[in-house]
């Protein structure tokens, strides 16, 4: 069940009489999402709103936050949020007081850890925060009667938090140098160069969540696995190719086995087998004409002609390895 119009929950201290509902739970540090802001003078681009989850409020009150559920209603309502000071926007328009924005939340996000948004800061909401006066972030919402947040109205800087935190805003902040690292590490996560440090770590760590080393550890082996049966299965079919070449190549008589293990030396690559290829197709089937394989050696020196001497040639042959391979009595 809805609340009505104006009973809106602070997440900060207040003393009773003026809203009971705004008591609240923990306000949170104003530059807990964005730790560099402050170093470097400037009011935090993101700022942790609410946790996510349930809780117990300081004075007993259970909470429920789904930050998906309040960025969907952000969304569908197109309204940017207002930042105040102490949250005059509830209590002063119960009044008809006018409440002037110090900072507009433009933009909400679902985190791990619970609602950050983007806030647009204007003159007077950095002044104050470089002031010190107030340190603190405390939102103001619509809930159920179980404490489920339903809307976010909107965000406080507040001077009392309503639990124990650090301080945030510093007396004298000093700008820090630029940092081409950081901004080279931040357009690596798929962030703006000006992303802060610590937008960097939370997309780091979204990063590591979504890689598990179990299962990298695992593919990278199924990798080397499917790799190593992958050149296994090239290497054994480029050498069934190459027997299938030269055992034809013998059966026509192109080559004699003595020249099978030259040739294969010669097909080790693809252009080498096509090399080879182009070769035994020139050579004449001639090399069976002599008989050798029936004839018994002789003491007789055989003479060689002119054909047996081309081959010779294109095999890079002597005349001994020549005659020591066809079965010929040495000169």
């Amino acid at each position: 069940m809805l609340k009505n119009r104006f009973d809106i929950t602070c997440l900060a201290n207040e003393p009773a009489g003026i809203a009971a509902e705004m008591t609240g739970i923990a306000t949170l540090d104003v530059y807990a999402a964005d730790p560099v802001a402050k170093t470097e003078a400037k009011g935090p681009e993101w700022i942790k709103i609410l946790p996510r989850g349930k809780f117990i409020a300081r004075d007993g009150r259970p909470f429920d936050i789904d930050p998906e559920l309040l960025v969907s209603r952000f969304e569908a309502d197109a309204i940017d949020i207002p930042v105040d000071l102490d949250h005059a926007t509830v209590k002063k328009a119960l009044f008809g007081d006018a409440a002037p924005a110090v900072g507009w939340i433009n933009k909400l996000e679902a985190r791990t850890d619970g609602l950050y948004g983007r806030v647009e800061w204007l003159d007077e909401g950095l002044r104050v925060l470089a002031a010190r006066t107030h340190r603190y972030i405390s939102p103001s919402m619509t809930t159920d009667d179980n404490g489920k947040a339903l809307w976010l109205h909107s965000a406080a800087l507040v001077a009392a938090p309503a639990a124990s935190m650090p301080a945030v805003a510093s007396a004298q902040p000093k700008h820090s140098p630029e940092k081409p690292m950081l901004k080279a590490i931040a357009l690596a996560l798929g962030l703006t160069e000006d992303a802060s440090e610590a937008s960097c770590l939370s997309a780091l760590g979204d990063l590591k969540k979504r890689v598990d080393p179990a299962i990298h550890e695992q593919t990278l082996q199924t990798l080397s696995t499917t790799k190593t049966a992958l050149e296994t299965l090239r290497a054994e079919t480029r050498k069934g190719k190459i027997d299938g070449l030269l055992e034809e190549a013998l059966k026509a008589k192109k080559i004699v086995p003595a020249e099978r293990d030259t040739f294969a030396a010669l097909c080790a690559t693809d252009e080498g087998i096509e090399q080879v290829k182009k070769l035994i197709e020139l050579r004449p089937a001639t090399l069976g004409a002599t008989n050798l394989d029936t004839k018994s050696p002789t003491g007789d020196v055989k003479t060689l002609s002119a054909e047996d001497r081309q081959i010779m040639k294109e095999l890079g042959l002597t005349e001994e390895e020549f005659r020591k391979a066809n079965g010929l009595t040495a000169a």
